[in-house]
């Protein structure tokens, strides 16, 4: 539980008792290289903290396109929202590209923290909205760089993702094509 407590204990500034009892309502559990967390037109019943790996999020369009929507470096939280908040179907899958650390926060435990009084329940809707700004400024980064400048990003920014990720993932990603992607990287290997 070290990843958690560090992330709880370095963004929030809890005392020892809260971050012992919020780590409390999380499991530990490691999971091997391609082990789905959930599925399109599944329900997610968790949300999950990366402590170490990468993971994809992905789903298919009608023409049965994979289209990357996301990759985790840890330490993030990774889940689908409106599948666990609301109990609607995912619209998006999730694997592990690496073998991963994982701190599993099941949807009766999620419960039972916001229920127990004010401060938990503010708790989590602050995580939740630090994610969801997080996912905003990604957005208006990757609309104000070229796809060079996003991949030259990806590439010092996150590397377990660039080690571990498929070129045709990294170019879903970033909006591109795989020969464009190729062109990107030969250049940049004989700057």
């Amino acid at each position: 539980m070290d990843a958690l407590q560090l992330f709880f204990k370095e963004s929030h500034h809890l005392s020892q008792g809260d971050l012992s009892y919020l780590v409390d309502h999380f499991e530990e559990v490691s999971v091997t290289k391609g082990t789905v967390l959930f599925e399109q037109g599944s329900m997610v019943d968790a949300v999950y903290f990366v402590g170490e790996g990468v993971m994809h999020r992905y789903n298919y369009v009608e023409e049965g396109e994979k289209i990357t929507l996301d990759l985790h470096e840890g330490p993030c939280f990774c889940t689908n929202l409106e599948s666990f908040l609301e109990g609607k179907k995912s619209q998006d899958s999730c694997v592990a590209l690496t073998d991963t650390t994982l701190y599993v926060l099941q949807k009766e435990k999620y419960n039972t923290l916001v229920n127990t009084n004010v401060k938990w329940s503010n708790f989590a809707k602050d995580i939740i909205v630090e994610n969801l700004m997080k996912m905003l400024d990604q957005l208006k980064t990757i609309s104000n760089k070229s796809i060079e400048q996003r991949y030259l990003d990806l590439l010092k920014n996150n590397p377990l993702i660039i080690q571990n990720a498929s070129i045709a993932v990294i170019a879903s990603y970033l909006g591109t094509s795989r020969e464009t992607l190729h062109r990107i990287r030969r250049k940049n290997i004989l700057v």
